[in-house]
């Protein structure tokens, strides 16, 4: 018995809904961008906590009263290293 052979395989060319999508790069940019931004959004309006006092509000290298000379010579707390 002689087996005859299969039909070729027919396959239709179509692009999948989401790779329309992220052709272009601006949009996974824009959506990577806008995930963040609002994963950390609500953390805009809180207060400072632990060590933020020291290191943000009560440092001089931060609030602009020192030298540019000074914020290089001084370390994270805005205290001299040497």
């Amino acid at each position: 018995m002689r087996r005859r052979p299969l039909p070729p395989v027919r396959e239709e060319v179509t692009q999948k809904p989401w790779k329309v999508l992220c052709d272009s790069d601006w949009v996974v940019y824009t959506l990577v961008a806008s995930v963040g931004a609002l994963t950390y959004a609500n953390s805009l309006n809180g207060e400072f906590v632990h060590d933020d006092i020291p290191a943000i509000v009560s440092n001089s290298d931060v609030n602009g009263r020192n030298s540019v000379y000074k914020v290089f010579k001084n370390d994270f707390w805005g205290t001299p290293m040497s």
